[in-house]
C-alpha cells in the first residue's frame, strides 16, 4: 500500500527592512540553493551554529555582517561581489514584507511578498523552489561516501595534516579533490563529528579559527 503523504505546512516569517536587503538575501537564499545545500550544511561550512543561515532566512538575525557575507561566498567558491546588486536603483526606503515557507512532500517552496500598509500581503518579491535536505533518498550511497570519507581522513592525519588549523570548507574540497567527485557537506560534517567525539583514533577539537578574515570554527588534531 502507498503510504499516505502528508499536507503541505507552511511557515510565516516577517521583517520590515529595505530593498537592498531582501536583494542581498534573495541572492544567498538562489546561490545555497542552486549548490543544493541545506542551511545547515552552509553554515558547518562557514564554521558557524548549524542554525545560523536558518536564522538569517527566517529572519531572526535581521542584520547580517558584510564579513559574514564574504565568508559565505568564499565557502561556495563564489565571486566575494555576487550577493550584492550591481548596477540597480535600489529603493533604502523600508518596506514590510512576509516569508512563506511552505514544505511539501518533497520540496520546500520559498514565496517573499510585500505587505501594503494594512499588513495585508499585495506583491510577490520572489519565489524560489528547494529540495527537502532533511530526506535522504539515497541512503546506499551516503553510506559509501561516509567511509570513504573516513579513509580519506585517516589518510590526512597519517600525512599530519590536522596539525594545522583546517576549515570545514577547506577540508570539503581537499577531499573532493582527492576523489575527483562532489561531497556531500553534511557527509563530511558526520565524519568530523566522530573526532570531535574521539569515536575514532585519531581526535579532532573545534576552536575558533586564528586565520585571517574568518571568525568560524575550525579544525586542529589533539
Amino acid at each position: 500500500m502507498k503510504k499516505k503523504q502528508s499536507p503541505p505546512t507552511t511557515q510565516e516569517y516577517k521583517i520590515r527592512c529595505s530593498e537592498i536587503e531582501i536583494i542581498i538575501l534573495y541572492r544567498m537564499m538562489l546561490l545555497r540553493t542552486a549548490k543544493n545545500l541545506s542551511t545547515e550544511e552552509v553554515s558547518f561550512l562557514m564554521g558557524k551554529e548549524d542554525d545560523f543561515i536558518e536564522k538569517i532566512e527566517s529572519f531572526k538575525i535581521k542584520s547580517i555582517y558584510a564579513h559574514d557575507l564574504f565568508v559565505f561566498t568564499q565557502v561556495l567558491d563564489y565571486n566575494a561581489g555576487v550577493v550584492y546588486p550591481n548596477s540597480v536603483d535600489i529603493d533604502h526606503q523600508k518596506f514590510n514584507y512576509k516569508l512563506f515557507k511552505t514544505i511539501c512532500s518533497d520540496r520546500v517552496i520559498y514565496e517573499l511578498k510585500q505587505l501594503d500598509e494594512n499588513k495585508e500581503a499585495f506583491k510577490t518579491i520572489f519565489l524560489l523552489m528547494d529540495s527537502r535536505h532533511d530526506i535522504d533518498s539515497f541512503s546506499n550511497s551516503t553510506a559509501n561516501e561516509i567511509e570513504q570519507l573516513k579513509n580519506l581522513m585517516d589518510k590526512l592525519f597519517e600525512k599530519g595534516y590536522f596539525t594545522q588549523e583546517r576549515l570545514a570548507y577547506e577540508i570539503l574540497y581537499k577531499c573532493q579533490d582527492a576523489i575527483d567527485s562532489s561531497i556531500a557537506p553534511k557527509n563530511l560534517k558526520v565524519v568530523l563529528q566522530n573526532y570531535v567525539d574521539k569515536k575514532e583514533e585519531y581526535h579532532l577539537e573545534q576552536r575558533i579559527s586564528s586565520k585571517k578574515n574568518f571568525s568560524g570554527f575550525a579544525y586542529l588534531q589533539v
